[in-house]
């Protein structure tokens, strides 16, 4: 036979068996068969399925809670929540008996978190009911805040009855006391004069809700300043007071200012009028800082004045040291020493240096003030250094207080240094004797 005929023949087979091949491998019989087995071997242990990724994992396994379980802290919350949302209570509920039985830990805790927060914004409720059953404390605790942080606020009433419904032995009484605090002021938010009258159905001791008082007050000040100041003075023979009535004046200066401030400014004479003076300076300078100086400037108690003044230097402070103690002593003598002292004690905490450095810059009895804080603040790194500052300081009183100091912890940590530095310095005779007999022994 010819060649080319055998090879056309040859070639001829085996195209016919190639489509043949090609025929049954694209069959849907076949491919249903392939898709089968390749969603088989997937779901096997040890097999990375290749949606790991993909919103669509989660859905198409929703009935294999342990799977989902397994990756709740990685999966994006809107994912979480569109899968929980299309699950049925008994569902929510199988995977949070799941929950319960996890042993105890951080990874443990990372989970119920996470599923927590999500039930929370489909079912509050439920999910405060079941977060009620966990028997480990660090679990339920996580799981009930999980619910209280999450729920609208809407929702912040019917779950602060739930927790007072609950029997004793479910939470402790601190336990107790957090939530319904945190719920409290969650609700306050939408309705405060409903969680006033909640929170006066409570039998407890109002002073462990101080802060839920002083955010009802607050939030109700600022619809109805005189019902809620009304409601704090009722609570006057309780140690929540104090809080609820800082949080009425703070609401009420959000509504009308001036009111607020010289309802404060008549009243501020003794202890409690003193603390409602320095929380309303504090809140003031929050929103608007020069009217807060304007205002504790003009309050005619001293003592108020002294007590606000500090507590705006130190607000100052904790954003710019240097701007604090430079305001500080502007003051008025009668209480720039204490406040000035408050200044360069938080500079002198974070930048000793640059606090030495503006101190040389000042002159007259500010200078000595402030020297009287730093020395004591440098004795601890430097006191030979500590002892040079304090020997320039004019005013007698504050000296001899700042060397006192120095050299009786010097003395105890290094009595030779100490000593020899204290004979040789320029000190009168008198204080030598005084601050060497102040040694161990001496």
């Amino acid at each position: 036979m010819d060649n080319s005929i055998v090879r056309a023949t040859l070639l001829l087979a085996a195209g016919i068996f190639i489509g043949l091949v090609i025929g049954v491998t694209i069959s849907p019989a076949h491919r249903s068969d392939s898709t089968g087995a390749q969603s088989g071997s997937g779901s096997s242990a040890g097999t990375t399925n290749p949606k790991a990724k993909s919103g669509l994992r989660l859905e198409s396994e929703m009935e294999h809670p342990n799977i989902l379980l397994g990756d709740i802290v990685t999966v994006p919350f809107q994912e979480l929540y569109g899968v929980l949302s299309a699950l049925s209570p008994q569902q929510l509920n199988e995977l949070a008996v799941q929950l319960k039985n996890l042993p105890a830990g951080k990874e443990a805790n990372a989970k119920v978190a996470a599923f927590f927060k999500a039930w929370a914004h489909l079912d509050p409720v439920a999910a405060l009911r079941a977060a009620a059953g966990f028997k480990i404390s660090e679990a339920k605790t996580t799981a009930v805040q999980s619910v209280i942080t999450s729920a609208d606020a809407a929702q912040a009433k019917a779950l602060a009855k739930q927790i007072q419904e609950w029997p004793a032995d479910v939470l402790t009484r601190e336990q107790r006391n957090g939530f319904l605090n945190s719920l409290l002021m969650k609700w306050s938010d939408l309705d405060p004069v409903g969680a006033a009258k909640f929170f006066d159905t409570m039998q407890v001791d109002a002073m462990h809700f101080h802060p839920a008082a002083s955010v009802i007050a607050q939030n109700w000040a600022a619809i109805d300043p005189s019902a809620a100041i009304e409601w704090a003075r009722s609570h006057s023979d309780t140690q929540g007071f104090q809080g609820a009535m800082n949080g009425a004046i703070n609401g009420w200066w959000s509504k009308d200012r001036g009111a607020a401030e010289q309802y404060v400014a008549t009243r501020a004479t003794d202890s409690a009028g003193r603390q409602m003076a320095s929380t309303l300076a504090s809140y003031i300078f929050s929103k608007d800082p020069e009217r807060a100086k304007e205002w504790v400037g003009k309050l005619p108690d001293l003592e108020t004045r002294r007590q606000a003044e500090h507590v705006l230097v130190i607000q100052m402070a904790a954003n710019d040291p240097r701007d604090a103690s430079e305001y500080a002593a502007t003051l008025p003598p009668d209480v720039r020493e204490a406040t000035l002292g408050g200044a360069i004690n938080y500079w002198a905490a974070s930048d000793l240096a640059a606090a030495g450095e503006w101190i040389k810059g000042l002159s007259g009895p500010a200078r000595d003030e402030a020297l009287g804080t730093y020395t004591y603040n440098l004795l601890r790194k430097d006191p030979n250094a500590a002892a040079a500052w304090a020997v320039t300081i004019a005013d007698p009183k504050i000296r001899d207080k700042s060397l006192n100091g120095i050299a009786a912890f010097w003395l105890n940590k290094d009595p030779g240094a100490a000593s020899a530095w204290i004979r040789n310095s320029a000190l009168s005779s008198a204080d030598k004797r005084r601050l060497l007999s102040m040694a161990p022994g001496g």
